[in-house]
């Protein structure tokens, strides 16, 4: 399986899973967080991701 194909399965799934919800965003999030309690139950873990700043800059001002 070479970058390409997994790619494509990343996009099939992707396309399978919001087809399903209707492309709706909500249900997505709450099928994920279904999903991963479930997961959980059975005794996966899941490793947090590290945490991302975003600085948020004013723009110079005007003369």
């Amino acid at each position: 399986m070479n970058d390409n194909d997994l790619l494509e399965e990343i996009h099939r799934v992707r396309e399978k899973v919001a087809r399903e919800c209707n492309y709706d965003v909500h249900k997505i999030g709450a099928r994920m967080r279904q999903r991963e309690r479930e997961e959980m139950a059975r005794g996966v873990r899941y490793v947090p991701s590290p945490q991302t700043v975003v600085v948020r800059e004013e723009p110079p001002e005007r003369l």
